[in-house]
């Protein structure tokens, strides 16, 4: 009995570094060698077969089954954006067991430094990669005043637009003073039509935070409460098998629910105009871990608060958030529009596209109408407008609105409140939400502690990440 435990143990033992990728089995300097001079060369072809040869199966069938083509997109995208990346140096770690690869690197393009991140599974296949902004920004005189970091803020803005790296709106404000705003490039590719600070641009998730201030006036208004259960005001026939019943609207508002991504969206997607019309899809949206258990964001659970906010109000969501949002903020160019419908002065998304081999507006990979969890659009005016109405309690009570803004560390959400992102120092508290999608980014900062405000929009991939890194480091020297 004693030799079988010890063969049982060593079985064990086996089995367990066997799942552990061997770092001494892969050249990391080669990986990335290989990895950059693929995407230096800017060749799609190229990035095609690195991409076929080197990603894992269960990447490339993300997203749906359009992992393959979005990755080659991705990478092609950020290809030609940067132009070039230059290697400094290499860092490896294995956490988990996935094998982490960092290049740090400098863009040709942007001028600032990027970690280029290659993660590994067991057999060495890659199972993502993603390029991160890993710049710190300083100013020479130690004398830093609000005019410096106005001028800094413009300067890089400025300096990304003139390159090619960011096209769309900023805007940069000490409360209600606007220090800073300003449009660049086009809204339309296809027209030759340049964005204007007016421009409406889709915001992504940033729709999160309207719906969950929505939530919380209807507990301030004592028609709901956050220990409710979603079942109370959704038909528990409309879900599949788990413990649904359990899930709280609290659960819902912090991405503690452990609802995963609602199957078969995307296919469905330019037929979804109503809350109502997506009702089939819910019976196959998974439970991946009991509810209240640890955090994931989740799209789909923001979507059920909208169902919600439907139940209590008696409203369709569309017109609440109207009547209830965007009017009491004074927010008049903000709104879900119909995506065939011609809006005026919007601004179309652009990305490169592995389909058509080009810079390719986003329209075939969106949904045809924004909802409660992002797609909406905006402008940095009504994004200024929405970040006062909610500091000075217009929207809801001093009370309610610190209970929403606050991280939730005790609910397993420790960078996240009720629909907003809670990040930052002591002292330095930033609170507000991003957004991102094919050919879109966007974000809006408050910095509660310092008085700022700082809302970006863009109409590309990743064009507002290295204005919000410089405002982040910026700021928090005042």
């Amino acid at each position: 009995m004693r030799l079988m435990q010890i063969i049982l143990l060593l079985v064990l033992a086996y089995s367990v570094a066997a799942k552990q990728p061997d770092e001494s089995q892969l050249d990391t300097s080669i990986v990335v060698e290989e990895f950059l001079t693929v995407f230096n060369s800017h060749d799609v072809e190229t990035i095609t077969k690195y991409v076929d040869d080197h990603f894992a199966q269960q990447s490339l069938n993300r997203w749906q089954g359009t992992g393959r083509e979005r990755y080659i997109g991705y990478i092609t995208s950020m290809a030609n954006l940067h132009k070039q990346l230059n290697l400094k140096s290499i860092t490896k770690n294995l956490q988990n067991q996935i094998l982490r690869v960092t290049s740090h690197v400098d863009s040709n393009t942007t001028g600032l430094s990027y970690d280029s991140v290659i993660l590994f599974d067991q057999q060495h296949k890659i199972t993502n990669w993603y390029l991160s902004l890993n710049e710190t920004f300083e100013l020479d005189d130690e004398n830093i005043t609000e005019l410096k970091v106005t001028q800094a803020i413009q300067n890089l803005t400025e300096k990304l637009a003139k390159n090619g790296v960011f096209s769309g709106t900023v805007l940069f404000a000490k409360a209600d003073k606007v220090l800073f705003t300003k449009a660049y490039g086009l809204a339309s590719r296809r027209y030759d039509i340049k964005n204007n600070l007016t421009t409406k641009f889709q915001i992504g998730s940033m729709n999160k935070m309207f719906t969950s201030v929505g939530v919380m006036q209807l507990i301030e208004a004592n028609k709901l409460s956050l220990d409710d259960k979603l079942t109370q005001y959704m038909d528990r026939d409309y879900f599949g098998v788990g413990d649904f019943d359990s899930i709280t609207i609290e659960q819902l508002l912090t991405h503690t629910s452990g609802l995963g991504d609602i199957a078969g969206f995307e296919a469905k997607q330019s037929h979804i105009r109503s809350l109502q019309d997506s009702l089939p899809l819910y019976k196959n949206i998974p439970l991946n871990f009991k509810p209240g258990s640890q955090w994931q964001y989740s799209s789909a659970g923001m979507r059920m608060l909208g169902h919600v906010i439907e139940s209590v109000s008696k409203q369709d969501y569309y017109a609440f958030i109207q009547q209830h949002i965007y009017q009491k903020a004074g927010m008049t160019d903000s709104g879900s529009f119909d995506l065939d419908v011609p809006i005026k002065n919007t601004a179309r998304n652009y990305w490169y596209s592995f389909e058509t081999g080009a810079i390719t507006e986003n329209l075939m990979k969106q949904a045809v109408k924004g909802g409660p969890a992002g797609g909406g659009y905006s402008t940095v005016g009504d994004l200024h407008r929405f970040a006062l109405s909610l500091i000075n309690h217009q929207l809801l009570s001093a009370e309610l609105t610190t209970q929403a803004t606050s991280a939730k560390p005790e609910l397993h959400s420790p960078n996240y409140g009720y629909g907003f992102s809670v990040r930052g120092d002591e002292g330095n508290q930033i609170i507000g939400h991003n957004g991102a999608h094919l050919g879109m980014s966007a974000q809006l900062n408050i910095y509660r502690d310092k008085g700022y405000i700082l809302a970006v929009l863009g109409n590309s991939s990743d064009a507002v990440e290295p204005i919000v890194f410089a405002a982040n480091s910026l700021v928090k020297r005042l």
